[in-house]
């Protein structure tokens, strides 16, 4: 198979994928654009403050944003992991960067367009019920902006892994991508606290998470102190390691794909 980048074909092949999966993905995302509206805009109706409806943006975020988006992604690669459909896809005259390229494009084209839409409903819908509140109300607080930057950076490292999983595993592709990825998570999390415990070893109570200031206890002083890490060096590694991140496991995924000779 030519290995060289066709635009032209490139674009026929963008049709083939969605003539193929069109149909399942646009249910999908339906079911799940429905769902998140379903519990975005009930915060908007009522003209007293419920923290059920402030918890069920919160539920959106984790339930439909992080795990039904990184579900969507999971099926990307489907026609990989049947007999009968892989020989098929094989049999595409398109090159694997082609193939690559028009899988990774049909799913951003709904994922970001999901992550945005959230972002968009969380603002719009809090700032529009509080407005409608009674004056002794308590009001609705929005994510802070430092948070939603960190959720839209989270997502799309989540939304990275499912993509490499999805081609990386041939069966129960999710359920594997999701113990991987828990597992890590733990290790990470575990290799972290012993560092910054190795390092402070008398403090009595220590939380640190990574990128995140430090919060010790010293019983023999019963004083509590913060560390903050440098702003300069906080802001470069937020930003620029979790997009390392993501464009290595594409690279990853792109390899996987030459492993099956795609």
């Amino acid at each position: 198979m030519n290995q060289t980048f066709d635009f032209q074909r490139f674009l026929l092949t963008l049709r083939l994928e969605i003539a193929e999966k069109g149909r399942n993905q646009l249910l999908m995302a339906a079911v799940l654009v429905g769902g998140l509206l379903l519990m975005m805009l009930p915060i908007m109706f009522s003209k007293e403050y419920s923290q059920l409806f402030f918890n069920l943006q919160l539920i959106a975020l984790v339930m439909l944003v992080l795990f039904g988006g990184s579900l969507y992604t999971a099926q990307v690669f489907g026609q990989y992991n049947s007999t009968n459909s892989t020989i098929v896809a094989l049999m595409v005259p398109a090159s694997r960067l082609e193939k690559f390229l028009s899988t990774l494009l049909i799913n951003l084209a709904f994922i970001v367009p999901f992550i945005l839409l959230f972002l968009g409903l969380h603002i719009w819908t809090t700032d529009f019920a509080n407005n409608n509140l009674l004056p002794d109300e308590k009001k609705y607080e929005k994510l802070p902006e430092e948070i939603l930057y960190a959720i839209i950076l989270v997502v799309f490292v989540i939304q990275g892994v499912a993509f490499l999983g999805a081609i990386y595993f041939t069966k129960a592709s999710y359920i594997k991508t999701a113990a991987a990825l828990l597992v890590l998570t733990v290790f990470g999390a575990t290799a972290n606290h012993y560092i910054v415990k190795s390092m402070v070893p008398s403090a009595t109570y220590l939380s640190a998470y990574p990128f995140s200031s430090w919060q010790l206890y010293l019983i023999e002083t019963k004083q509590s102190y913060y560390i903050d890490l440098p702003k300069k060096l906080v802001g470069s590694y937020f930003y620029i390691l979790p997009i390392l991140v993501v464009l290595s496991i594409l690279y990853i995924t792109y390899v996987r794909l030459a492993e099956k000779e795609v």
